[in-house]
């Protein structure tokens, strides 16, 4: 701690030091000159910020400014991520979109000044010119979030059901943060450019684009170096503010998944689980890249069974239970074939977390019922016992085996009529993965279950 608070420090120093560096050759270069009419230095410019700005007046035209300025940037921002969220959801919104963005981002902003002037006025065109510089950075953030997403999460969210404003705000915003972050770092700026040079073309009343037409009227280079520093400042400022916001909104989801987790109180009672249902696959064929990965496939597993899917690795034991899981669909199969109405759940191959997230926050994300969440906090206490840094970790500090018990805790604890499991005992010792099976057993209910594993000797974990 000591270490980075001064690495900070002489980081500080160093940044102090090349601008009072710059500051100084400035001043000289203004001495050499000799002529405050045509290059004013340093001491001038703050002479006069001191003396003209730094007022109760300058302080009424600055808050006008910031205000149009914050109104456009504002809506732009909520418009742009809602327009970027909708595009990288939908190929027909993004191609209809395309030629507006591209063009707001081209199309000189002097042009769009002029037009706007003499649309709307001198005081709401500010805000328009803001909004319409400011849009495309939100917007195209979104739309890069949106095409880095993992399908592999995508999936696991379906299979769970986590989806309209709860998959949005706890994890699509905490995605797509950074990006938006990076956003909020170019459009700031160019945000205050915007309004600035609108307010000196369309000059109205109370703004700091009058101000500084008037530092030109009367050619004190003074006054507009010194209005210049102040939008200097408040673009700094402005750009600290959105992104501390953008940070404490993309921490927040955690935050609220932590409190229903501490909320829920272990209980080894399970919530109410639908009834379980039957699985029947006749002449199934699944193809990938024009391989049949599963070749008239034929399965029959009553309700409340047991079935086992043991053949070998790449025979397509995971593309079954993607079929029953509802995530695929085969591309031929028998019109006697009966699938599960309700979602099932699921443990996959390769566990599907939050990399993000802690253990709780995971199960708390899916969970549709307080009582799910008392029930999955219990399984996740049996299954990783003694672990008490389980809570701040994320999962990917943890080992595969730890993750590996996660999910099934997942599994076991979300309400469903069929219960999946791929390769469920993977990555775990012989002890643990017995105390898993035991706990397979005891909480699958009634509810179908069905194990895919290539190694046989897993059977018998299976059995218990």
């Amino acid at each position: 701690m000591m270490g980075s608070t001064i690495s900070r420090m002489q980081t500080a120093l160093k940044q102090l030091g090349t601008i009072g560096a710059w500051l100084i050759l400035w001043q000289l270069a203004s001495w050499a000159i000799g002529n405050p009419l045509l290059f004013c230095g340093p001491l001038e410019a703050l002479d006069a910020l001191l003396r003209d700005i730094l007022t109760p007046a300058s302080w009424l035209v600055i808050g006008w400014s910031a205000g149009r300025i914050a109104a456009g940037f504002a809506v732009a921002c909520i418009l742009g991520l809602l327009l970027g969220a909708v595009a990288g959801r939908s190929e027909a919104a993004r191609t209809l979109l395309a030629p507006t963005l591209h063009g707001m981002k081209s199309t000189p902003i002097v042009c769009v000044i002029a037009l706007l002037l003499v649309w709307y006025g001198s005081s709401l065109a500010t805000s328009i010119a803001v909004g319409l510089v400011v849009l495309p950075p939100f917007y195209f953030a979104m739309l890069e979030a949106h095409s880095t997403a993992d399908p592999a999460t995508n999936q696991m969210l379906e299979a769970f059901q986590v989806r309209g404003w709860r998959r949005s705000l706890f994890v699509r915003w905490p995605q797509a943060a950074p990006f938006v972050r990076a956003a909020a770092r170019t459009s700031t700026g160019m945000a205050w450019k915007a309004g600035v040079a609108c307010e000196l073309i369309g000059l109205p009343t109370l703004s700091i684009g009058e101000q500084i037409y008037l530092g030109k009227l009367s050619l004190d280079m003074s006054s507009i170096v010194a209005w210049t520093a102040v939008i200097i400042a408040l673009g700094w400022l402005s750009e600290r503010i959105v992104i501390a916001a953008v940070d404490a909104t993309a921490k927040l989801p955690a935050r609220i998944l932590n409190r229903e987790y501490a909320r829920a109180t272990p209980t080894d009672q399970a919530p109410p689980m639908p009834p379980a249902e039957a699985v029947i696959i006749r002449d199934g064929w699944r193809f990938f890249g024009g391989e049949p990965v599963l070749e008239g496939f034929s399965l029959e597993v009553e309700r409340g069974s047991i079935a086992r899917l043991t053949s070998p690795s790449g025979s397509g034991k995971t593309t079954t239970l993607r079929i029953i899981a509802q995530l695929d669909a085969f591309d031929k199969v028998s019109p006697t074939s009966v699938l599960p109405i309700c979602a099932p759940s699921m443990a996959f191959q390769e566990p599907r977390l939050i990399e993000s997230l802690s253990a709780p926050q995971n199960l708390a994300l899916v969970a549709s019922s307080e009582q799910e969440l008392r029930f999955a906090r219990y399984l996740l206490d049996e299954l990783i016992p003694d672990e008490p840094l389980l809570e701040s970790k994320p999962v990917s500090a943890l080992s595969g085996g730890q993750r590996c018990r996660i999910e099934l805790a997942r599994a076991l604890a979300h309400p469903s009529s069929i219960l999946l499991l791929d390769e469920p005992f993977s990555g775990l010792d012989e002890a643990n993965a017995q105390h898993a099976a035991q706990l397979i057993h005891e909480h699958r209910a009634h509810r179908t279950l069905i194990i895919a594993t290539h190694d046989r000797s897993n059977l018998m974990r299976a059995e218990g």
